[in-house]
């Protein structure tokens, strides 16, 4: 009531940089699932594995991240968001650079699932941020945009993914990972 049609589409200046790092948050998951995709034949290649091998490193980062979203809500309430994000973010990139440098098949595997444990941070924590800062009723209106700006990464991911492994090779997929992870 009383709000115009632009000013209910508007962010607050002082909530971009948060929305972006939520965004940024939410997109790791598809990241991590899209653009890996295309590191599939390169990874069963290098370590000699077949395709359902090869495929477990989806299963488990899939699984990891399932199991993940049971315990940074709790978390996250008990010691602060920032920290318990912060700590997630670590893990992802720590794993993101264990699995950029993994020596077996085995060790990717782990990595994965370490490295979903990280990515489920931003998506947990995130809404329940986005629930602090916004409230009840602008909660809707933001979790919109970050749905709608995170949509595009099942679109170019595997084909950015695609790019890097037929460029560089298959760990290239998680350099970019990492820095998007560090950033």
């Amino acid at each position: 009531p009383g709000e115009s049609r632009a000013d209910a589409v508007k962010l607050p200046p002082a909530h971009i940089g948060v929305a972006v790092m939520i965004g940024v948050g939410f997109a790791l998951l598809p990241l991590s699932t899209d653009l890996f995709l295309a590191s599939l034949p390169g990874i069963r290649a290098h370590f000699d594995v077949t395709v359902s091998q090869a495929q477990l490193t989806l299963s488990v980062f899939l699984a990891g991240f399932g199991i993940s979203q049971l315990v940074y809500g709790p978390l996250s309430d008990r010691f602060g968001r920032r920290p318990v994000l912060l700590a997630g973010v670590t893990i992802y990139l720590a794993a993101t650079v264990v699995c950029m440098s993994a020596l077996t098949m085995e060790g990717l595997v782990a990595a994965r699932f370490f490295q979903a444990v990280g990515a489920c941070s931003g998506a947990v924590i995130g809404r329940a941020i986005i629930r602090d800062t916004y409230g009840a009723t602008g909660s809707a209106r933001m979790l919109g945009y970050i749905t709608a700006g995170t949509a595009a990464t099942p679109v170019f991911g595997p084909m950015i993914g695609s790019l890097l492994t037929v460029t560089f090779g298959w760990r290239a997929n998680f350099v970019l990972l990492a820095l998007v992870s560090a950033a």
